[in-house]
């Protein structure tokens, strides 16, 4: 019995990726290889998004030479008394950019 070849087509709701509209916006430049790089991995708070991110980082590892790789842990509760979500971690995350020069994040549930 013959089989028919397996066909995938994945649809994105956005018109266009973020990373290819020019909007003007600021993102950061991406480097050509990871070798010597600091991956850093944010999770969000869903368990899964650790083992996913965790999961990555190892493939990354066995791809590239890697410095290191950091995980960073965010803060399960915050006290928000003014502002945002992102106000409150923001002295969390800009230290977490300080540390890495590539990061990758995850949600996952």
């Amino acid at each position: 019995m013959a089989r028919t070849p397996l066909s995938l087509t994945m649809l994105s709701p956005l018109p266009m990726y973020l990373d290819g509209a020019n909007s003007g916006s600021t993102l950061a430049p991406r480097p050509a290889t990871l070798d010597g790089k600091v991956l850093g991995l944010l999770p969000n708070w869903r368990p899964s998004a650790v083992h996913i991110l965790k999961s990555v980082g190892a493939l990354l590892e066995e791809r590239y030479r890697l410095k290191a790789v950091v995980l960073e842990q965010p803060v399960r509760e915050l006290p928000i008394r003014t502002g945002k979500l992102l106000d409150t971690m923001r002295e969390l995350l800009d230290g977490f950019a300080q540390r890495v020069d590539v990061a990758i994040t995850a949600t996952g549930d």
